[in-house]
């Protein structure tokens, strides 16, 4: 006969970390465009933090503000907005640190080609989750 006890201290952890890792401290959204008036100077530095519905209809038109509403519950989550304009090989990168809350870093990497692209990255986080950019 198996000890119970044991057992569940097996499970329950096992519960427990499912149910955590079921929502994610970040997210990337794809296949959301804002509008053009959202791509300021230190975009890429200073990214527009989204907390409502109203915030967002501000700088995404109608079409993509429905696909960033069905992606984005605004009563638990918010959206980062990164949109700047730089080069080609321009980049955001990210990495989460182990804590709870989690902490998130962001980093900024400008490309080295002269070639001028409009650039948009989409990101939600959980309302609970630090960020910082680095």
């Amino acid at each position: 006969m198996i000890p119970k006890l044991p057992l569940l201290s097996i499970i329950l952890p096992l519960l427990f970390a499912a149910s955590v890792w079921a929502d994610e401290p970040i997210t990337k959204i794809e296949g959301v465009q804002p509008k053009p008036a959202a791509f300021k100077p230190g975009g890429a530095k200073k990214p527009l933090m989204i907390k409502s519905g109203e915030d967002a209809a501000k700088h995404f038109d109608a079409e993509n503000l429905a696909a960033l509403k069905k992606k984005v519950d605004f009563s638990k989550q918010t959206v980062l907005l990164f949109a700047w304009r730089g080069s080609g090989q321009d980049r955001i990168e990210y990495t989460v640190l182990e804590s709870f809350p989690e902490q998130i870093h962001f980093s900024y990497h400008p490309g080295r080609t002269r070639d001028l692209r409009s650039h948009a990255k989409v990101f939600v986080l959980r309302s609970n989750v630090k960020w910082s950019m680095k």
